[in-house]
């Protein structure tokens, strides 16, 4: 028994340190252009053995993005549960705050999540894959979505669809995410990441707000 489990954490060490190799090759040359040579040079171990893992390079990002996602979700649980239900307003700053303090301490998970949303691999994983990475990411959403609702339940925000501004709230802070990457962009605004995103985000609240 303790050979079995011996070898099954060689196993899980092995695959773990393929992974991390994988993440540097993809974000260093683009998933694109990556080939699995290149993971199994960087891992310092043959191809064969990244097959023994792996099917292919999509496959090694999914794994990669089920990771990602994973940590995203709890960082955005966890500031979810931080806040009151009666401040929803509250809970979405948290959020969003959350999301940035995520972009910022893993900024290479947040380019392999913009290669699943550009869909550059989807058709060469399973369908199993897609399900779970769609569910997890349908959770992060869905904690965004929670805090409009109740914002409206409460009458704080005006009456509308939720899900629909949960999604608008996404796409503004992944282009305030963009926008501010440019240097070029970035001096035109004339401020720094964290003031043009937080601004960001009380424009989109402002919006939420109801009128009395």
């Amino acid at each position: 028994m303790a050979t079995a489990d011996r070898r099954e954490q060689d196993r899980a060490r092995r695959k773990q340190e393929i992974l991390l190799a994988a993440r540097a090759v993809f974000v260093q040359v683009g998933f694109r252009r990556a080939t699995v040579d290149a993971v199994a040079r960087r891992a310092e171990v043959g191809k064969g053995t990244i097959y023994l893992y792996f099917e292919n390079k999509e496959a090694i990002l999914a794994e990669l993005l089920l990771q990602a996602l994973g940590e995203l979700a709890g960082q955005l649980q966890a500031a979810s549960d931080s806040c009151p239900v009666l401040h929803p307003d509250q809970r979405l700053r948290a959020l969003a705050d959350a999301y940035l303090a995520f972009v910022q301490n893993a900024p290479d998970y947040f380019w392999l999540l913009n290669a699943f949303d550009r869909g550059d691999f989807q058709q060469g994983i399973s369908p199993q894959r897609r399900e779970q990475l769609f569910a997890v990411s349908h959770h992060t959403l869905e904690l965004v979505r929670q805090a409009i609702a109740d914002g409206m339940a409460l009458e704080m925000f005006a009456p509308g669809d939720a899900w629909l501004a949960a999604g608008v709230l996404w796409a503004a802070l992944n282009g305030a995410l963009a926008l501010m990457a440019n240097p070029i962009r970035r001096t035109l605004v004339a401020t720094d990441l964290p003031t043009f995103y937080h601004a960001t985000v009380e424009a989109f609240l402002r919006g939420l707000r109801r009128e009395v």
